[in-house]
This record gives C-alpha cells, sequence and structure tokens, in this order.
C-alpha cells in the first residue's frame, strides 16, 4: 500500500500527483518491489472505503496481501479535504475580483484522479484500477468494481480482489521481470474473468428475486 503524497509531504495538484504515480511505479519496477500496480478509487459518497484505509488493521492486512507482488496507491483522505478546502479560497476569490462566478469546489476525488489518471471518464466507484506503466505512460490496465457499501463487508471484497491479482502474480520469477505485457495479461485475465463470474452470479441473483416475487403472487 502507498499512500500517494510528494516526497516533503505537501499536497499539489493532480498533474503533480499523476507524475508522483508514474515515478513511483519507475521507481518499484527497478527494485524488483512490484510486478504491476493498481489504485483504488472512490467518490465522496463512498465513505467506508475512507474508514477501511484509516483503520490501522485492515490497512496492515492491505498491504501484507499485496507484498512484493502488486504496488496498491492510495490517495489519503486528508489530501482530499485540502484540495477541496484550497478550491474553496480560490473560488471565492475570483468571485470577489469577478473573475468568475461562484462554483462549488471543483471535483478533486479519487475517482476524478483516476479517470484522468487512464483518461476514462466513465469509472465505476468505489472500484480499483489495476495498470501497467513505461516511460511515464499507462500501457495496460483493467478495472474491478467493488459492490459492496458497508465497512466489513467493503474490506472483505477489497482483500479479495487484491488477494486475485496477487495470486496470478505469485508464480512470475524474478527473471522474467522484463516480459511486462505478458505478465500484466495474467493480472488482466485473472481479474476481468473475476468480475465476469461476478456479474453472473449478480444476474443470477436478479432472476431467482423475481422468480420469489413472481411465486409469491401466485399464492
Amino acid at each position: 500500500m502507498h499512500q500517494i503524497k510528494t516526497a516533503n509531504g505537501q499536497f499539489e495538484g493532480v498533474e503533480s500527483l499523476e507524475k508522483y504515480i508514474y515515478e513511483k511505479c519507475e521507481e518499484h519496477k527497478t527494485d524488483k518491489r512490484a510486478f504491476a500496480f493498481a489504485l483504488i478509487v472512490y467518490d465522496f459518497d463512498n465513505p467506508y472505503i475512507t474508514k477501511i484505509l484509516e483503520d490501522d488493521k485492515y490497512f496492515n492486512a492491505l498491504d501484507y496481501t499485496s507484498g512484493r507482488f502488486l504496488t496498491v496507491f492510495y490517495i489519503h483522505s486528508e489530501y482530499i479535504k485540502y484540495q477541496s478546502e484550497r478550491a474553496k479560497k480560490t473560488n471565492k476569490a475570483r468571485f470577489e475580483f469577478g473573475l468568475q462566478k461562484l462554483n462549488g469546489p471543483a471535483d478533486l476525488s479519487p475517482k476524478f484522479i483516476g479517470e484522468k489518471l487512464i483518461n476514462h471518464f466513465d469509472l465505476p466507484s468505489p472500484s480499483v484500477i489495476f495498470f501497467n506503466t513505461s516511460e511515464y505512460l499507462i500501457t495496460d490496465y483493467t478495472i474491478a468494481r467493488l459492490r459492496e457499501n458497508e465497512i466489513e463487508k467493503g474490506f472483505n471484497e477489497l482483500l479479495k480482489v487484491i488477494k486475485t491479482a496477487v495470486n496470478s502474480l505469485k508464480d512470475v520469477k524474478d527473471e522474467n521481470r522484463e516480459n511486462e505485457m505478458e505478465i500484466f495479461n495474467l493480472l488482466k485475465l485473472s481479474i476481468e474473468g473475476s468480475e465476469f463470474w461476478k456479474n453472473a452470479k449478480s444476474g443470477f441473483d436478479k432472476v431467482m428475486k423475481l422468480k420469489d416475487f413472481l411465486t409469491f403472487w401466485k399464492i
């Protein structure tokens, strides 16, 4: 687990966060600390994700599971708070000087940052983006949607998603690290296979609920 922030602990703009992510990806590949990368994304109406990340026991379990196979980036709630307050002040100043109409704070949620990172503007929230990079570019990615909306169930679901990704990488040997495309395909197939079965189960559950509903009204 890796918190996104600058080296001196200061919070900067969204562009600097993207640069930070790319730099850390290159560093972790060079140091053999990860085969692939992930970003936890969520919106302001998914507060339970923040609570999971701020709980030491949950955090430590996620950190232990990702290990040396996967670097999981996350954005601390303090960054969101800081940027929201800065946006409010900037909008107020511009309004007072007549430069623009007063608007609400800019959308600086982890979901928004994730969308900018992969240039995909319809991300499910919450979710986990798994990705690989090369020379400060995203070369491939896949998305695992998080469906639970309670802390305990949400943690178990997030942990299972990370375990699925890690299990696909455990048998990769260090001497094969340069085969980045093939390695990420292992992860991608594993995550997308998991998503397929979750979607299939969801569809089946809906059909069964409808069947139960119709059966009830036949009585």
